[in-house]
């Protein structure tokens, strides 16, 4: 059995995201064959990255396509030809068509531009949510821990105490809380319980910051609203590693 360099386990991250150069992928899948620990954690996080693509991919704005299409259909860029012989517009009627085939061109062109403006505000916003996923799951100190939820499913948690965050992401088997409850998630440690977010859809990833000196992550069944502190046993705990 060879020994390995210290540096090579935190490559973990990076080569279960497709994100090693050749070089250090070789040195790494030939660590990878006698490490157990590195093993189980590269099985995790690319169990986690599959399912956190699965949950950021959306489809295109719902009728974009119809509606281009029919701001199209609507938009004249020539006249129709007359059934009849030439016909030539002059004075203020050539005037006013002219104006009337410009208004529907703006128009048609401020609609597009519109929904191409939303629909690129959204991906900024899916982008930016899932660089900070990516930055805690190819931290060289990333490690991953799995804990079942009482009430169905499971709860995975991807923890970078160097990033001071964690990534939390709830099974499709966690039933849906009564309209007048949510699920919410706490940091707990020696200090108690502090608030980390209300869960809005369980198949999106959530990133905790300030995770600090917490030692587990909580979730809860709280009123709708939230609450400062948990009301409820908690229905999963999730023990973080330290290191």
């Amino acid at each position: 059995m060879t020994h390995a360099p210290p540096d090579v386990h935190a490559l973990a991250g990076a080569y279960a995201l497709d994100g090693l150069p050749e070089a250090e992928r070789g040195r790494f899948e030939d660590h990878l064959g006698e490490c157990g620990d590195c093993a189980r954690e590269v099985r995790g996080l690319r169990e986690v990255a599959a399912r956190l693509g699965s949950a950021a991919a959306v489809p295109a704005p719902a009728g974009l396509r119809d509606r281009v299409l029919a701001d199209v259909a609507r938009t004249r860029q020539t006249a129709p030809r007359p059934d009849v012989g030439p016909r030539v517009r002059t004075g203020r009627a050539a005037v006013r068509l002219l104006a009337l085939a410009a208004a529907a061109c703006l128009v048609a062109a401020v609609a597009l531009g519109a929904a191409a403006q939303r629909a690129d505000h959204r991906a900024d916003r899916l982008q930016a949510a899932q660089d900070r996923v990516n930055a805690v799951l190819t931290a060289p100190d990333a490690r991953t821990v799995t804990a079942p939820v009482k009430t169905g499913g499971q709860g995975t948690v991807v923890v970078s105490r160097r990033q001071d965050r964690a990534v939390v992401l709830l099974s499709s088997g966690l039933r849906r809380p009564p309209p007048s409850r949510a699920y919410e998630l706490w940091l707990m440690g020696e200090d108690g319980a502090r608030p980390a977010g209300m869960v809005r859809r369980t198949s999106k990833p959530m990133v905790l910051d300030g995770v600090g000196r917490s030692s587990r992550v909580g979730l809860t069944v709280e009123p709708a609203a939230g609450s400062p502190r948990p009301t409820t046993q908690p229905i999963m705990l999730a023990a973080l590693p330290r290191t």
